[in-house]
C-alpha cells in the first residue's frame, strides 16, 4: 500500500500549536459538560431556583423560591422523580400557579426531555402561550440555550403548535376546544391550565381532559399537572380534582404566639380579616389586620408580618395517601399574596364593593371575588325566582301610572316576526324599579313606519305619550332601546335612524360573556371612505348575561328599597311573570369556553325579561349607575314639586292612553285606576308652616 506523504511545511500547517490545543481542550470539555454530561438530578423547585429566569411580569429576572415559598412543595410534587401521577392546583389568580406548570415543563426540557403538551382553554390561548410566554421565557433562561428551537419559521401561524427540543422531542401546545389539537402522539407529561374554562364536551368526543388522559395511558411514569381558578360549584373541574386528592392547605404561624393557622376571611368569627369602621358603619380598608384564631392570643397581625409567616409556613394534607398515594392537591387564596402584591386592604375594598352590588341584585362581582380572590367555587342558589313567587309580591299600584319614587322612564322593545313587545320601566334611587306599561303591538316589523299594518307607527305614538304620575303631573320616556336581533335588523336600523334625535337606540346582545350592561357603540352607517356618518345609526352592545344576573338577583329581593323590582297586580293573570322568570342559568360553550349563561327552555317565552334588560340598559345610558343624591333630588323636585297640606287630596290619576297590555287586540286585564294611598301622618304641629 502506498500512503500519502506530507512535506514538513504541510505538516506545520495541519498541526495545531500548543495554545490552540489548549483552547480546543477547554472547548471540548465545555461541550462535553453541556451536551454529554448527565443532567443534574434535582427537583423542580431546586431547578427553578438555580436556573429559571422570568421573562415578563412585575418581577422579571432571576426566579427566587423565597419570594413565593408556598410554591416549593407543589413544584417538588410536580418533579419527574416524585411518586405523584396527578397534581391539582386550585389557586386564586396571580399567585403563581401557572409558573409551577412552566417550571415543571422547562426543567424536563433540560433534564428529562420527552414529548410534552401544554393545554389551554382555547387554541388562541395556546398560541398566545407558545409565542408570548414560552419562547420569551426560553430566551431569558441561559441553561436552555440551544435546547429549544427558537428561530421563527416563515409561517409562525402554524409553527406555534409545536416547539422542537433536544433529543428529537417536541413540546406541543393545544386548545381544549379542539379535539384534533389533543390528538397528538402518546405523551408522558402534560399540563392542563385553567380547566374550569374548558368546554364540557369537545367536538362530540367527550370531556377534553379525558382525551388528554388517553394520550398518557401507556406511560408508567406519566404525570399530569392540572391548575385552575375555580368556577361554579357542582360544575368545577378543579374542585373535583382537588377533592379527589390529598387536599393540602397552607398553614402559617402567628407572629405573636406561633400558632399555626390557615388564612381565611372569617366573617362569622372573631378571627380573620378585620378593620375599623367609620361612624356610619362603613369599613376602612386601610386599617385591615388579621386577628389570630388562637383564643389565648387573638393578636392583631399586621400585613408586613406576612413575609416571615409565608417563609415559615407548611402544607398539611387533610387526606394523606389519597388516590393510592398518587394524587396531590393544593389550594390557596389571595390572603397569602406576597407583600407588594394584592394587599389585604385592596381585598377588603373589593369585597365591600362586591357585596354592595350584590345587595342591588348584581351577583357578578361577588362571584368573581369568591372565585378569583378566595379560590372557592361560587354556589348559585335558586338560579332566579318563580312566576308564583313574583305574583305573590305583586302590588296594588295601577298599571300605566308612575308611583312615587319613580324618577326616570325608559322603554325596552323586543322584535318578533309578527309583533313588537315593549315594556316601560321607571327607575329611582338605588336603581329601584317599577313596571309601568306592557304593550304587545301586532304587525309586520319589516313594514316601514306609517305604512298600513306597520307596528312602528303605534310604537312612536306610545313613545311620545307622557305617562301620568301618581298624585298628578306627567313624565316623558327618556330613552328607548330596540333589539336588532332576529329577522328585523334593517327595519330596526331604519326606525332608529329616523328617530335618532329622540334617544332611540339600536341594541344587540353581546356574544362575549361578562360584558358590561351597556358597552360601546359601533357605527353602522359609513361613507364611501369608510368613515362613520355623524347622524348615522349606531349599534349599542348589551351585556345580556350581566343584566340578567342582575334581574334575577333583584327579583329575589324581598324588601323594597335599592335594587327592588316592583310589579303590578294587574298583570298577575297574564303570562308576564312567567316570561320574566322563564330563563335558566345553564352551562354553554361560548367562544370556545364553557360559561354559565341565561337561556330560555324550548317552548318558553322570555320577552318580558328581555325588555327589562333593554330598559335597564337605557337607564344606564342615561347615567342611572352614576347618579348621586343631588341628581335624584333635582329630578324629584321636577316631578314631585309640591308638598300637600293636611286638607288636600290629590286627584286620582287615569291611566295614559295606550297603557293597555296589548295594542290592537283585546286587553287581557281591565285597567282600573287605584286610589292613591293616604299621605303618612306627620308629627308636625298644626301651627307649623306649610310649604307649597
Amino acid at each position: 500500500m502506498s500512503g500519502t506523504h506530507f512535506s514538513a511545511d504541510e505538516m506545520d500547517d495541519v498541526l495545531m500549536s500548543p495554545d490552540e490545543l489548549a483552547r480546543a481542550a477547554v472547548l471540548l470539555a465545555r461541550m462535553k459538560s453541556r451536551f454529554f454530561a448527565p443532567p443534574p438530578r434535582v427537583n423542580t423547585a431546586e431547578w427553578a431556583d438555580e436556573f429559571r429566569h422570568v421573562a415578563k411580569g412585575p418581577e422579571r429576572g432571576r426566579w427566587r423560591n423565597s419570594r413565593t415559598p408556598y410554591l416549593i412543595e407543589p413544584m417538588v410534587c410536580a418533579s419527574a422523580h416524585s411518586a405523584y401521577e396527578r397534581v391539582a392546583l386550585m389557586f386564586a389568580t396571580q399567585l403563581g400557579k401557572s409558573e409551577v406548570l412552566y417550571n415543571a415543563l422547562l426543567q424536563r426540557i433540560h433534564t428529562d426531555p420527552q414529548d410534552m403538551m401544554m393545554v389551554q382553554p382555547t387554541l388562541q390561548d395556546g398560541q398566545d402561550h407558545s409565542s408570548k410566554r414560552f419562547l420569551p421565557t426560553v430566551l431569558q433562561t441561559p441553561i436552555l440555550d440551544g435546547l429549544v428551537t427558537t428561530r421563527k419559521s416563515r409561517d409562525e401561524s402554524s409553527s406555534w403548535r409545536s416547539r422542537n427540543i433536544q433529543g428529537g422531542f417536541s413540546v406541543f401546545f393545544a386548545g381544549a376546544n379542539s379535539a384534533s389539537s389533543l390528538a397528538s402522539k402518546p405523551l408522558g407529561f402534560a399540563v392542563a391550565d385553567e380547566v374550569d374554562l374548558w368546554p364540557v364536551d369537545v367536538d362530540n368526543q367527550g370531556p377534553p381532559l379525558g382525551l388528554l388522559e388517553e394520550r398518557m395511558s401507556n406511560f408508567s411514569r406519566r404525570k399530569l399537572l392540572i391548575a385552575s381558578t375555580p368556577g361554579i360549584k357542582g360544575q368545577s373541574v378543579i374542585e373535583a380534582e382537588f377533592m379527589a386528592s390529598d387536599r393540602r392547605r397552607y398553614f402559617v404561624p402567628c407572629p405573636h404566639c406561633g400558632h399555626m393557622q390557615l388564612l381565611l376571611w372569617g366573617e362569622e368569627h372573631d378571627w380573620g380579616i378585620k378593620c375599623l369602621k367609620t361612624l356610619t358603619g362603613e369599613p376602612r380598608p386601610e386599617t385591615a389586620v388579621y386577628i389570630c384564631c388562637n383564643p389565648e392570643c387573638g393578636g392583631a397581625i399586621e400585613e408586613h408580618s406576612k413575609t416571615g409567616m409565608l417563609a415559615d409556613g407548611l402544607w398539611r394534607a387533610e387526606v394523606p395517601g389519597a388516590g393510592r398515594g398518587k394524587r396531590a392537591g393544593f389550594t390557596l387564596n389571595k390572603l397569602y399574596s406576597p407583600l407588594g402584591w394584592k394587599s389585604w386592604a385592596a381585598l377588603v375594598e373589593e369585597r365591600e364593593n362586591a357585596l354592595a352590588k350584590q345587595r342591588l341584585g348584581e351577583t357578578g362581582p361577588i362571584r368573581k371575588f369568591t372565585n378569583a380572590s378566595m379560590a372557592q367555587t361560587f354556589k348559585i342558589e335558586g338560579v332566579g325566582t318563580s312566576a308564583e313567587a313574583l305574583s305573590k309580591r305583586a302590588e296594588d299600584y295601577p298599571l300605566g301610572i308612575v308611583p312615587r319614587g319613580g324618577l326616570m322612564l325608559t322603554m325596552g322593545v323586543d322584535t318578533q316576526p309578527d309583533r313588537l313587545e315593549a315594556r316601560i320601566w321607571a327607575f329611582g334611587r338605588g336603581e329601584e324599579s317599577w313596571l309601568i306599561q306592557r304593550h304587545i303591538i301586532y304587525g309586520d316589523p319589516n313594514l316601514d313606519e306609517n305604512t298600513p299594518g306597520s307596528p312602528w307607527t303605534k310604537l312612536t305614538e306610545i313613545r311620545r305619550t307622557f305617562v301620568p304620575l301618581q298624585g298628578g303631573g306627567q313624565m316623558q320616556i327618556e330613552a328607548t332601546g330596540i333589539d336588532t336581533g332576529g329577522h328585523n335588523t334593517h327595519a330596526v336600523y331604519n326606525y332608529c335612524r329616523e328617530h335618532d334625535r329622540e334617544e332611540v337606540l339600536a341594541i344587540k346582545g353581546s356574544s362575549e360573556h361578562g360584558q358590561p350592561v351597556l358597552g360601546k357603540p359601533k357605527a353602522m352607517d359609513v361613507n364611501w371612505r369608510g368613515r362613520a356618518l355623524s347622524h348615522g345609526v349606531k349599534l349599542w352592545f348589551i351585556g345580556t348575561d350581566t343584566a340578567k344576573d342582575l334581574l334575577f338577583g333583584r327579583m329575589k329581593n324581598q324588601k323594597a328599597g335599592p335594587g327592588y323590582i316592583h310589579v303590578p297586580k294587574a298583570l298577575v293573570e297574564t303570562d308576564e311573570f312567567e316570561q320574566m322568570t322563564n330563563p335558566r342559568l345553564m352551562p354553554k360553550g361560548r367562544n370556545g369556553k364553557t360559561v354559565m349563561v341565561w337561556d330560555c327552555p324550548a317552548g318558553k317565552r322570555e320577552e318580558a325579561s328581555d325588555c327589562y334588560v333593554y330598559a335597564y340598559a337605557m337607564a344606564c345610558y342615561l347615567g342611572v349607575e352614576t347618579f348621586r343624591e343631588p341628581s335624584w333630588k333635582k329630578r324629584e323636585e321636577r316631578y314631585w314639586p309640591r308638598t300637600l297640606d293636611m286638607f288636600s287630596q290629590p286627584d286620582a290619576p287615569q291611566p295614559a292612553e295606550g297603557a293597555a297590555q296589548e295594542d290592537e287586540v283585546p286587553a287581557e286585564v281591565p285597567l282600573i285606576a287605584q286610589p292613591v294611598p293616604a299621605a303618612p301622618k306627620s308629627n308636625a304641629s298644626l301651627f307649623s308652616p306649610i310649604s307649597f
